[in-house]
Formats: structure tokens, sequence, C-alpha cells
């Protein structure tokens, strides 16, 4: 009997598994994160969720004007002055990608 016939099966629900999770896991992207969250954040970590958010709506991040203006959307949306806030200003439990009219290609 061969017995790596009985492995295939499980070796492929395996990969099929891991396939479906890494996809999925791509769909909490920065856009998920929460106002929140976002006031939480450090510089660094607030840097690099815009440039996440830029990238995900297919927006230049190396662009001033598309970093100014998702800037100041999101800090406007969510009422974030400052750095170390635990929580923002206003429309915490909501997600990033609602601040942001993402249909334009440019600020």
């Amino acid at each position: 009997m061969n017995t790596t016939a009985h492995f295939r099966p499980a070796a492929l629900t395996t990969i099929v598994g891991i396939a479906a999770a890494l996809i999925l896991s791509g769909c909490n992207g920065a856009g998920s994160t929460t106002c929140d969250q976002y006031a939480a954040q450090s510089f660094s970590q607030r840097q690099s969720t815009e440039r996440d958010l830029l990238t995900a709506h297919d927006l230049d991040q190396n662009s001033v004007g598309n970093t100014l203006g998702l800037l100041n959307a999101l800090n406007s949306y969510c009422g974030v002055s400052g750095l170390g806030s635990e929580k923002a200003g206003q429309n915490g439990s909501s997600t990033l990608d609602n601040a942001v009219d993402w249909s334009a290609k440019n600020w």
C-alpha cells in the first residue's frame, strides 16, 4: 500500500487553510484601524498607518499633497490633536476608512 497517498489530502487541506488565512488577514489592513487605536499610536506608528492607507487605496504615499490631505482628514474625523491620546475626540470606534472619500486619486 502506498502510504504517501494518505498524506496528500492532509497536506492539501493544510495548504488551502494557510492560503485562506493569508488572504483573509489582508482584509484587516490599516483601514480597519479605529480612531481610538489611531489616537493611541506613536508618531512612527501613525506614519506607518497613513502610508498603509494610501497604498491600500492606490494613492502615491510619496505625494506631499496626499500625505497632508490624509493627515488632515484623519485628524479632523477622529478629533485627534497631538500624540499620546488614549482615545479619539470623536468617532472613536469608527474605522479610518470612513474618514476619507477614497474615490479621488489626489488631494
